[in-house]
């Protein structure tokens, strides 16, 4: 837990139950959270803008938010994400960038994304990264079980390039996503009941999960989304115009396209979390059913979540970086996250150009 002047390490604050608010009083930001069931009391934090800890605040319950407290962290870079009860997106509330130059990244993208052979060249990339990261995640595991679900991923990636149209993109991709998870869950102990991506067979939709695997991996998903979507606009690119997912008002798109490569990072935190051996394991007490089936998670649960998953995001490995002191192979230290900003970065300059390399993300070997 963050102490008062104190930073917290993780940079994350969670602001969870009924009358939670943002506010700003006396040139202070406020955070208030929700009412203790038991006391009724709600714990509240006051800061001035530059001295606050945290570099993204998560909301999830009735209250309200202001819009001048809102401004103020846009302006200085804090990102707030909010989310329902079962932590899937709501809102991700965060500063767009306005100059000159963001204005013709913004340009580029309608342009580049007119031309149908631009488009499935991104639709190949993101597809291509997104396998890659899974793979590379599970060669990391070095775990034995997965030699040959390894292997299957590979020979998924291997075929992309001979593609001609999105729909054959996206059967590869369904049948990569079948088979990565059908791997994944084996590394999942059987007392969580995590039996497939599709929330126990309770629903069809993904949206409301039956199991506490299914939960998490739904929390982090937004929160990976509301991270990425801090760089899209930070860029100034149209977050709800993208390239594969389909274009719908409930979501934004390209949030959701620049994800892909990432989404490793959560289920890396999840499988974490899951070991039984830990001490931040998964306790029965942390989490409930509705009377739907849906699994709701107690305030402490996520805490400690997006906890493992900011140190997760700022862990760092050897990256092919462009930029400040260059070293003699060219890899420098750098952050997941610093990643994923990088891309949304290399994309904006290729819609810029349309001639800019993409860079490949892929595991580097520590020197």
């Amino acid at each position: 837990m963050t102490q008062k002047d104190q930073r917290n390490h993780y940079n994350v604050k969670l602001l969870r139950g009924y009358g939670v608010s943002i506010s700003l009083k006396n040139n202070k930001i406020i955070f208030k959270n929700g009412q203790n069931e038991i006391t009724g009391i709600s714990d509240k934090e006051e800061w001035f803008v530059s001295k606050i800890p945290y570099e993204k605040i998560v909301i999830s319950g009735k209250g309200y938010v202001s819009t001048e407290a809102i401004s103020l962290l846009n302006q200085n870079n804090i990102n707030v994400i909010l989310t329902d009860t079962y932590g899937n997106p709501v809102s991700f509330m965060n500063g767009a960038m306005v100059s000159n130059t963001t204005i013709k990244y913004r340009m580029g993208q309608y342009d580049t994304l007119r031309k149908p052979e631009k488009v499935l060249s991104l639709q190949k990339w993101i597809l291509k990264e997104k396998i890659q990261s899974q793979i590379n995640f599970f060669k990391s595991l070095e775990n034995p079980e997965l030699e040959n679900g390894i292997t299957t991923l590979e020979n998924y990636n291997s075929q992309i390039d001979s593609k001609t149209n999105l729909k054959d993109l996206i059967r590869i991709e369904a049948g990569s996503g079948r088979h990565y998870f059908l791997n994944y869950t084996k590394l999942i102990p059987e007392k969580y009941g995590f039996q497939s991506r599709r929330g126990g067979g309770l629903a069809n939709s993904k949206r409301y999960a039956s199991d506490i695997i299914n939960a998490l991996l739904n929390y982090g998903y937004t929160v990976l989304a509301g991270e990425i979507a801090k760089f899209v606009n930070g860029m100034g690119l149209d977050p709800y115009y993208g390239f594969y997912h389909k274009q719908d008002t409930s979501f934004q798109s390209l949030v959701y396209d620049l994800i892909e490569p990432f989404r490793w990072l959560v289920d890396s935190t999840v499988l974490k979390f899951s070991d039984i051996h830990q001490v931040h394991r998964i306790r029965l007490k942390d989490y409930t059913h509705t009377k739907d089936g849906f699994v709701v998670m107690d305030d402490s649960l996520i805490r400690r979540f997006l906890e493992k998953l900011e140190r997760t995001f700022q862990q760092e490995r050897k990256y092919e970086f462009r930029h400040g002191v260059k070293t003699s192979n060219g890899l420098k230290k750098v952050q997941e996250i610093t990643i994923a900003k990088i891309t949304v970065q290399n994309l904006g300059n290729f819609f810029h150009r349309q001639n800019f390399s993409l860079y490949s993300i892929q595991f580097l070997n520590s020197v």
